[in-house]
C-alpha cells in the first residue's frame, strides 16, 4: 500500500513480524513505574505512556516492564511499547507468559477509514504467509473488525506451544490517525478462561492518543 506522497508503507509487516517472537517476560523482573502509574481505590493501577499518551487500567498486583519485551529480528521495530505482566502466572523456563503487552508504530500515512478494508486484506495476507513458517502456531479465529477505546482496527488469537506449554495469545492491530498500536493479551491456555475477566477489564480501559 502506498499513501498519496507515494512511499510504500510497511507497517503491516512491522506488526505482525511479532508473531514469530511474541513477547516473554523474564520472571523476577523488577518494575520500573517512574512516574507512569497511579494506584486507585479498586485494587487496579493506572498506566499512562509519558510518550505516546495512551493509558489502560490493569491488575495492582502485576508488575510493568517498559519497553519491547520481544526483539524484532525483521522488519521495523516499534517506537515504544511495554508489557504488564502476573509474576504469580505461568512460568516456561525463566519467563511468565501471562501478560498484556502494547507495541506502538509511528506510520509515514494517516490511516483514514477508506484505508481499512486494504489494511484488513494486508493484516491477513501476511499472518497466512507467516503461519507458514511458525510451525505449530494455529488460528482459533478469523481476522475481525473491533474498535478498543474508540480506535478501530482487526483482531485474531492463535494457539502455540512455548516448550511444552500449549500457549494463547490474542492480537489487536489498531489505528489512530499516523499511529499503529498491536495489543497482546496473552496466557497458558489452560488458564486462558479464567484471565478473561483481567484481560476484558484492561481492553475496557484502554485509551489510545487522541487523533492529532
Amino acid at each position: 500500500m502506498s499513501d498519496p506522497r507515494g512511499h510504500h508503507s510497511s507497517f503491516v509487516v512491522s506488526l505482525v513480524i511479532l508473531l514469530l517472537v511474541a513477547g516473554f517476560l523474564p520472571a523476577g523482573c523488577s518494575a520500573d513505574f517512574s512516574l507512569s502509574c497511579g494506584e486507585d481505590q479498586t485494587g487496579t493501577t493506572t498506566y499512562t505512556d509519558s510518550r505516546y499518551g495512551y493509558s489502560f487500567q490493569y491488575p495492582g498486583d502485576w508488575v510493568v516492564q517498559e519497553g519491547d519485551a520481544a526483539e524484532i529480528t525483521e522488519g521495523n521495530s516499534s517506537n515504544g511499547g511495554m508489557s504488564v505482566y502476573d509474576p504469580d502466572g505461568t512460568v516456561v523456563g525463566d519467563y511468565c507468559i501471562d501478560l498484556f503487552q502494547v507495541s506502538v508504530y509511528e506510520l509515514n500515512l494517516t490511516v483514514d477509514e477508506s484505508m481499512m478494508p486494504e489494511i484488513r486484506n494486508q493484516v491477513d495476507d501476511m499472518l497466512k504467509g507467516l503461519e507458514t513458517q511458525t510451525g505449530d502456531w494455529t488460528r482459533v479465529d478469523d481476522l475481525s473488525e473491533v474498535t478498543v477505546g474508540g480506535a478501530k482496527g482487526y483482531k485474531t488469537t492463535y494457539d502455540f506451544t512455548t516448550e511444552t506449554t500449549p500457549t494463547t495469545s490474542t492480537f489487536y492491530f489498531l489505528f489512530v490517525g499516523d499511529i499503529q498500536y498491536q495489543l497482546t493479551l496473552q496466557a497458558a491456555t489452560d488458564a486462558w478462561d479464567e484471565r478473561q475477566s483481567d484481560f476484558e477489564a484492561i481492553l475496557a480501559s484502554f485509551q489510545p492518543r487522541p487523533e492529532q
